[in-house]
């Protein structure tokens, strides 16, 4: 077990796990706040200010976290890739032979996290969740945290792309091992 074996794509691939796994525990969408006033009656900024934050105050308490604004299969689909980003790390640093589960691990995990990846950008901005009230698209604020854990599945699979894209051979634990050299067979007539 070594972490000298870590590398920037499993380092970008545990870190992107581990703000995706806090990421989901925020709230990620919530019901967006409306001020209209009647024809004819013309509301003042102080005024429209103040009954947008009671509103917004009032509808706080309908967000929803990354937990249960996603739907049980999206949500199952960011563990795996979480767990393919922490596994990656893991198989890593505990490999000594060859870096054959590693390899696998980040195949795995690209190509994974690239759907999801996929299917999360969908889900934000096409499919908005609507959060078990029936309001529309419009009617839903994604917030700041989706985005942030958008960009974290995106890190996790940039990460496994980068650890097979590094064929580094300069490292200790890159180096071939020393073979002895043994003498030539004698020659038969």
């Amino acid at each position: 077990m070594s972490l000298a074996r870590l590398r920037g794509g499993e380092i970008l691939a545990g870190v992107g796990s581990l703000l995706l796994t806090v990421m989901l525990f925020l709230h990620w969408a919530r019901p967006e706040a409306h001020v209209r006033s009647a024809p004819g009656v013309d509301l003042s900024t102080p005024l429209r200010t103040t009954a947008e934050n009671i509103i917004g105050s009032f509808l706080d308490q309908y967000a929803q976290s990354g937990w249960s604004a996603l739907g049980w299969f999206l949500v199952l689909m960011l563990l795996v890739s979480i767990l393919g980003g922490l596994g990656l790390v893991a198989l890593t640093v505990m490999e000594r032979d060859t870096p054959v589960l590693p390899v696998v691990a980040a195949v795995c995990t690209t190509g994974w996290t690239a759907l999801t990846a996929l299917v999360l950008l969908v889900r934000l901005t096409l499919a908005q969740p609507g959060l078990e009230l029936g309001w529309s698209d419009a009617d839903v604020h994604i917030l700041a945290p989706a985005w942030i854990g958008l960009l974290a599945l995106v890190a996790i699979g940039a990460g496994g792309w980068l650890t097979l894209r590094d064929d580094r051979l300069d490292s200790p634990v890159s180096a071939p091992p020393e073979v002895p050299m043994r003498p030539a067979p004698p020659a038969t007539a």
